[in-house]
C-alpha cells in the first residue's frame, strides 16, 4: 500500500488536489485542513482520486465538510477519477447525489445502466 500524500495545483479560479494512498483517520486531519483552505480560496476545488487506495469515514467527512463550506459561497467541490470502491460507497451512502462527481468514474453497474 502507498503512503498517503496530496499535491495541489492551482490557477485563477480552480484548485486541484491530487491524493494517493490511504485516506483514513490517521491522514484525514491534514487532508481536511488543506481541502478546507482550498475551498475558502477557490471557486472550484477538484479532488483527483485516481491514486486513492482506501478511504474510511473520516476521509468521507473531509469531502462533506468541504462541500458544506463551498455551498455557503456558491462554489463547488468536484470529485474526479473516482475509483470503483469509492463510487460504490458514494452511491450507498447517498453522497453521490450531494457531492459532484466528474470525469472518468468507475460507476457501479446500476448507475452505469441508468446513465446509458
Amino acid at each position: 500500500m502507498t503512503e498517503f500524500a496530496h499535491t495541489t495545483a492551482t490557477d485563477q479560479d480552480r484548485a486541484t488536489i491530487t491524493v494517493t494512498g490511504e485516506l483514513d483517520t490517521h491522514t484525514s486531519v491534514e487532508f481536511k485542513r488543506a481541502l478546507l483552505a482550498l475551498a475558502d480560496s477557490y471557486d472550484e476545488v477538484v479532488v483527483d482520486l485516481s491514486g486513492l487506495e482506501f478511504i474510511d469515514s473520516s476521509g468521507l467527512s473531509a469531502f462533506i465538510a468541504a462541500h458544506k463550506r463551498t455551498l455557503v459561497r456558491g462554489n463547488k467541490v468536484l470529485l474526479d477519477k473516482v475509483p470503483g470502491f469509492l463510487s460504490r460507497i458514494l452511491a450507498v451512502t447517498g453522497l453521490a447525489e450531494i457531492i459532484h462527481v466528474i470525469g472518468d468514474t468507475d460507476l457501479p453497474f446500476a448507475e452505469r445502466s441508468a446513465a446509458e
